[in-house]
């Protein structure tokens, strides 16, 4: 519940100024990440790279606000209105200049200390009667003249605080809200001083808050639109019903709005042309038929025409939704299929704005495993359930002494538990658990889940709905449940349980309560073990696997599992497809190539799948890689009588190869070692292993070639391979 503002008041402006210290320009930078900053964002709405990164390392920055509140002294039963924490006051500061910079405001709004003082009396008093008032009277309990001033001045809310209020202002729901005043002030061109108050649920008290948002305006700057959601790529979850423009100074009473999604037209429906008195002048529209999820991004092009008042009579954009969760693209390890024991270099994609990687090399184990909720072996799960609910409880069980419960205690937040055993499913793997029903709500739905990236998105392989509130319909029996994951053969899987209310509850925690799941196992199919995890840099496209990344030395015959995960906007997102590997003491050309893609467009010995002037049989010679440009031959020195090259250490333990250095004058003609030309020139070549003993991966051969006749001659130095 939200008031908004009557246009009479506009003259009700603060005259209290503050000196505000400078903020940075780049307390944003894709790619870095800076999940402290609260003010100085910009960010590309038209980069969809940029906003979701933006979107996770700041707007989820502020999503940890109930634990930063700190509500010291506060008391809504003695009109106490209490203080907050300063890391409370960031989040809420944080998530108004978030919506700022997203459509392209200044966002550099700061917070005065008297006017948050303020408005937590105002918020306190809107907790107090459980009302709302920009004009509360003097008879309402916990009244303060301070309390008043910030109604007067401020977005008032009851049921919500801290950053949630702050969408919710930015939704402008409800009901006497057309105008979206709430939003207006909150993306007003001239604002940059704010107050934030806020109480939490308390005593049988909603919550509440009031942000004093009017006063101490700057300057006006140059007009521009401002859209909300805004033009570009507009995070799904944040898309309100209403949408709006607002232009200074513009008129709206003829404007028209229209839409079209794929070509095709999207019904809208104009409630507001407000133009005076609230922020800048505003229209605001419903848009009909609005997905609440998108998988695939969604762009709708939206037109606002016979717009008056001087400036632009138009105004065509397009806001693509899209979901900040999913990244779009994953990691691919290239490389051999066969690493030496002695280590092997890979090659990966980079991920753009990526802050780091992370590499885990896993070995695998094909042994039966059943999570039972039992004390021992220790279960691998993970949960996510409200205080005061205790997965693995001893009330009902099928063997054993325990099984897990998903009930709920209080409130109407989803219940879940995660088994975090990392799976590699073949074409015969089947998930196999027992399941009980007793007391819930039918509208209540128990899921179990599959992911495949590691949580971060979640598919549904069965659903039950509640079995209602008479012990009658209690499930008599453990019901037993097997079902197929051959469709996700050779992926890497986790699997989710989770009872979602879907805003109803019955609420208790004993064995008469919930859904209950034991003896889970999924069979046929090869757990990851003992994971070895190293992080990567932002700017790495490669590693090596050795005895450090593989958590011990490679063995002949064994396997690892690779893959990595990149961390993007402070996140960290799915692991890319696995990279199955088996250590060998020795690869052969054929064996080698079939662990890059690359070569299968150019997969002859002679030629350069890369194209960057080594061929693939040096690549294999090399231990480089056939899919990206190799800079492992470089010049050392050159005189009047020698040159000098080096390139990485050959692997000596690459079978049916035959490596030679030769030498030319004219790039045509080549000739061995110690030979002498038409011309009359001599060169003899000699070798050198060059040992880098801070990193032996890193040795490399020196090759020398002197010219013993004919000196001051242009000479030419290659090195060939060649297998049978």
């Amino acid at each position: 519940m939200m008031s908004p503002f009557s246009s009479s008041l506009r003259k009700y402006l603060c005259i209290i100024a503050i000196i505000a210290l400078p903020f940075p320009l780049t307390a944003w930078s894709p790619g870095t990440g800076s999940p402290n900053a609260v003010s100085g964002f910009t960010v590309n709405a038209s980069d969809r790279r940029d906003v979701l990164s933006f979107y996770q390392c700041v707007y989820n920055a502020s999503e940890n606000y109930a634990t930063n509140l700190a509500w010291t002294e506060g008391s809504v039963g003695s009109c106490a209105a209490g203080t907050t924490s300063a890391a409370f006051k960031d989040d809420v500061r944080r998530r108004i200049n978030f919506y700022r910079a997203l459509v392209g405001e200044t966002a550099t709004i700061t917070f005065d200390a008297t006017k948050s003082s303020k408005a937590q009396q105002a918020a306190l008093m809107m907790a107090s009667n459980s009302a709302l008032s920009h004009t509360p009277p003097t008879s309402w309990s916990c009244y303060t003249q301070n309390g008043y001033d910030a109604a007067n001045a401020g977005n008032i809310a009851l049921g919500h605080y801290g950053p949630p209020a702050v969408n919710a202002y930015m939704r402008d729901d409800g009901t006497g809200n057309e105008i979206v005043g709430h939003r207006r002030w909150f993306l007003y061109s001239r604002a940059q001083e704010m107050g934030t108050g806020d109480i939490p649920v308390t005593s049988g008290k909603s919550s509440a808050n009031c942000v004093w948002v009017i006063g101490n305006f700057k300057a006006a700057s140059a007009a521009r639109f401002t859209l909300w959601p805004n033009e570009g790529f507009a995070p799904v979850s944040l898309v309100p019903t209403r949408w709006s423009l607002s232009y200074p100074s513009a008129g709206f009473a003829s404007a028209t709005v229209t839409a079209t999604q794929a070509g095709n037209p999207v019904s809208t429906a104009i409630i507001s042309t407000s133009q005076t008195g609230v922020g800048d002048n505003t229209i605001s529209w419903t848009m009909a038929g609005l997905p609440s999820t998108v998988t695939n991004d969604v762009p709708y092009v939206i037109t606002v025409a016979g717009i008056t008042g001087g400036g632009p009579t138009s105004k065509t954009y397009t806001v693509t939704l899209f979901d900040p969760n999913l990244l779009g693209e994953s990691v691919t390890i290239s490389g051999s299929n066969s690493p030496l024991t002695t280590g092997q270099n890979y090659d990966f994609n980079a991920i753009a704005q990526a802050d780091s990687y992370e590499l885990v090399v896993s070995k695998g184990s094909t042994a039966a495993w059943t999570e039972g909720a039992e004390d021992s072996p220790t279960p691998q799960i993970t949960e996510s359930v409200t205080a005061g609910l205790t997965v693995r409880q001893t009330g009902l069980k099928r063997t054993g002494s325990r099984a897990f419960q998903l009930a709920f205690p209080s409130g109407f937040a989803d219940q879940s538990f995660t088994v975090t055993r990392n799976a590699l499913i073949s074409a015969t793997s089947s998930l196999n658990y027992y399941d009980r029903g007793r007391f819930s709500s039918t509208v209540n739905t128990f899921r179990t889940q599959i992911s495949t990236d590691n949580g971060s998105t979640w598919t549904t392989l069965a659903t039950r709905n509640g079995v209602g509130l008479s012990s009658l319909n209690w499930d008599s029996n453990w019901i037993s449940r097997g079902i197929s994951l051959a469709a996700y053969a050779g992926q890497v899987v986790q699997i989710r349980f989770i009872l979602q209310s879907n805003g109803s509850a019955t609420y208790g925690t004993s064995s008469s309560y919930g859904f209950f799941v034991d003896d889970i196992t999924i069979t046929n199919s090869t757990e990851l073990i003992t994971p070895t995890t190293t992080t990567l840099a932002s700017n790495a496209s490669t590693f090596t696997l050795n005895a450090t990344t593989a958590g011990g030395a490679l063995v002949n015959g064994t396997q690892c599992f690779m893959r990595i995960r990149p961390n993007v906007g402070c996140r960290w997102f799915g692991y890319g497809a696995l990279k199955t590997v088996t250590a060998a003491t020795s690869v052969n050309y054929a064996t080698w190539a079939t662990g890059f893609p690359g070569v299968a467009s150019a997969p002859g010995f002679l030629q350069d799948a890369d194209f960057d002037g080594i061929s693939n049989g040096i690549e294999h010679v090399l231990g480089s890689s056939p899919s990206a440009a190799s800079t492992g031959i470089y010049q050392v020195s050159g005189t009047a009588t020698s040159v000098k090259f080096r390139h990485t250490q050959t692997n000596s333990l690459a079978t049916n190869v035959t490596i030679a250095y030769q030498w030319s004058s004219d790039l045509l003609t080549w000739h061995a070692s110690g030979a002498t030309n038409a011309g009359g020139t001599t060169a003899t070549i000699a070798t050198a292993t060059i040992t880098n003993t801070s990193a032996p991966s890193l040795d490399v051969i020196e090759v020398t070639t002197t010219v013993t006749a004919g000196a001051n001659k242009k000479v030419y130095v290659r090195m060939t391979a060649s297998t049978p």
